[in-house]
């Protein structure tokens, strides 16, 4: 186990160091857009927006938001690169389980992620006039647990992807849908149950409230790995459903 992990965090460094400029380009990407959002919401809002507020709001969800594409986009586009690259195969004849495989991974790609989306995250609050302080512990925990549900969501991905091999724009459909799970106001219980929603909503008030860890309630624990659970498992169950359609049909190693 600990050697699959090691190369799993290997691997990762390995392509983010060699494929650089793809790296750049895609932090510059969800900069773009970050920036474009905010003077939308400042154009139309004007000064009927409380804008001070309302600029923590989209800070912390767009944030959370990279981290949950970041997290689910790294397991179904990595079983898709898989397949391309002819070796899925030997994934999957390795010793250790496939649903670890992608565990390690996504384990070693949140690292390299949160290397990246902190620094980028205060980067654009000071641009645009705010100031971020965060209990780092109290950080890590809710990106920890709230990516959970991102890599149920990945693997879902995964499965359909052994299945149907091509599915980049359905991948798309949901990257750009996932944006309002980590923006809604949770006024609506139901809201929580969904993907990263409470993770956001609890990163929220540790932004703006200044909260910790202890400060939350029972109950905002309790949904918070529910709801990361739920999603984790489903993500397993679906995903086994579609490998087990693949090795039926024989076309696991197919593109």
């Amino acid at each position: 186990m600990l050697n699959a992990f090691l190369a799993n965090f290997k691997k990762s460094w390995i392509e983010f160091k060699r494929y650089y400029f793809n790296t750049v380009s895609n932090l510059a990407t969800f900069l773009i857009f970050f920036y474009l959002i905010f003077f939308g919401v400042k154009a139309i809002g004007g000064s009927t927006v409380n804008f001070t507020d309302t600029l923590e709001g989209i800070i912390v969800g767009y944030f959370m938001w990279m981290m949950f594409i970041f997290s689910f986009q790294g397991v179904a586009w990595g079983i898709i690169d898989e397949a391309q690259r002819g070796t899925l195969e030997q994934v999957f004849a390795s010793p250790i389980g496939f649903e670890y495989q992608m565990l390690f991974r996504m384990i070693s790609d949140f690292v390299f992620n949160v290397l990246f989306a902190v620094p980028l995250m205060y980067f654009v609050a000071y641009t645009t006039g705010k100031r971020l302080s965060f209990d780092l512990g109290t950080l890590l925990y809710l990106l920890v647990v709230g990516t959970l549900s991102a890599l149920g969501i990945g693997m879902i991905l995964g499965g359909i992807a052994l299945v149907f091999k091509r599915i980049s724009s359905f991948i798309q459909i949901v990257t750009i849908g996932s944006l309002g799970f980590t923006m809604f106001d949770l006024s609506k219980l139901w809201y929580r149950f969904l993907p990263m929603s409470q993770a956001a909503h609890l990163m929220r008030r540790l932004a703006l409230e200044g909260f910790r860890f202890r400060q939350f309630t029972i109950s905002d624990h309790l949904i918070l790995w529910l709801v990361a659970l739920v999603y984790l498992i489903a993500g397993v169950v679906v995903f086994r459903g579609f490998e087990k359609r693949a090795m039926t049909s024989g076309t696991l190693g197919q593109y």
